[in-house]
């Protein structure tokens, strides 16, 4: 391949040169061309770039990607990555300079050939003190496919830690399932670490089990869905075996959500509510007043829970002027306990003696 060297040459400032350089600087003809000005290594700055080549062109260079993720293999790992932004590190790694360059940049062009062959235009810019030279080389960039270590492990279901997540003392409402699932998810995303994985999901006694690629992941994750949903975090570590002679652990994170789920109707000390938002404070709505109060989850455990529906009904009025609730499908009328201005038809909670309106939307079964 034919070498076409550019120089780009900078006036050289004593201030800047070492004694040898300085010494060398005072040196102003060229020992090969007899040219007068400064010269490197007696040489001038053609005959340097002629004589000192910045690298050793290779004909192809190979890069592995993986075939799931698309990540590609550096000699410091695997990362996802854009190809154009990932060659002149591909080009660093794999082309060293020569010396005596001190160091060496790269910018390139690219042009495909097909999706896994590269025709790539390089210019190699070496520094040498104040001197830099440009070599212009071609190579071919080759892409191999591979599968990298994260993809390996998530297709056999390696896991090291499991968060497991349950209610206290309750199954978790579909509701609670479908956004505990799609939090994990988002939350696995936005960590952008290759080495961070669910490897599976598992439903088991009313509550969820993720399989997780590390015990920190499991941790971080436990304590995000307690203050996020509400609920108390326990951990157990279990010995699972060595490597390198120290002890592995499998570590199980248990998240508790809140006993109470929103629209439970309960009933706490002297008053009875119900409960319109659960996460680190569990809200109540006192069903009487309309006011709304917010309690740490630890504070409503003696909340005692009350069969109720909820339901769309006919607002009445009896001769005695008392308002009532209309069940929707028997008809059957109960006192309105709450205060205040109600509508000709309203979303009632329907306890067991009388009937509240409600701020929820009422239950998809009812009509």
């Amino acid at each position: 391949m034919a070498f076409h060297p550019a120089i780009a040459f900078r006036p050289r400032t004593r201030q800047r040169l070492s004694s040898a350089a300085a010494f060398e600087s005072d040196r102003m003809f060229c020992v090969e061309c007899g040219a007068d000005g400064p010269t490197y290594e007696g040489l001038c700055a053609r005959c340097f770039g002629k004589k000192h080549r910045v690298v050793e062109p290779p004909a192809f260079l190979d890069a592995v990607r993986c075939q799931s993720c698309g990540a590609l293999r550096f000699k410091g790992g695997w990362s996802k990555t854009d190809l154009d932004l990932a060659i002149p590190q591909l080009l660093r790694e794999t082309v060293p300079r020569r010396p005596p360059y001190e160091r060496v940049n790269f910018t390139h062009g690219a042009r495909e050939e097909d999706p896994n062959n590269f025709l790539l235009t390089v210019k190699a810019v070496g520094r040498h003190a104040d001197l830099e030279i440009v070599q212009d080389f071609h190579a071919r960039l080759r892409i191999r496919p591979g599968i990298c270590e994260t993809c390996q492990k998530q297709r056999g279901r390696y896991y090291e830690g499991i968060l497991q997540v349950r209610g206290d003392g309750r199954g978790l409402t579909p509701k609670e399932l479908r956004e505990v699932r799609t939090f994990v998810a988002a939350r696995v995303d936005r960590a952008d670490d290759p080495t961070s994985f669910v490897s599976r999901i598992e439903e088991e006694h009313g509550g969820l089990d993720f399989y997780v690629s590390t015990n920190a992941l499991g941790r971080n994750l436990a304590r995000e869905i307690s203050e996020t949903f509400g609920g108390s975090v326990s951990s157990s570590p279990k010995l699972f075996g060595q490597r390198g002679g120290k002890e592995l652990y499998r570590v199980t994170s248990l998240v508790r959500l809140s006993a109470l789920a929103i629209g439970d109707v309960v009933r706490l000390k002297d008053s009875i509510a119900e409960v319109t938002a659960v996460g680190p404070f569990v809200v109540l709505r006192d069903l009487v007043s309309g006011e709304e109060r917010r309690f740490k989850p630890r504070d409503v455990r003696g909340a005692r829970r009350l069969d109720a529906e909820r339901f769309e009904s006919r607002i009445g009025r009896l001769p005695s002027g008392e308002r009532t609730a209309v069940h929707p499908e028997s008809g059957e009328e109960r006192p309105l306990g709450s205060k205040g201005p109600a509508p000709d038809r309203a979303v009632v909670v329907w306890t067991r003696d009388e009937a509240f309106l409600s701020a929820l939307p009422p239950d998809p079964s009812k009509g």
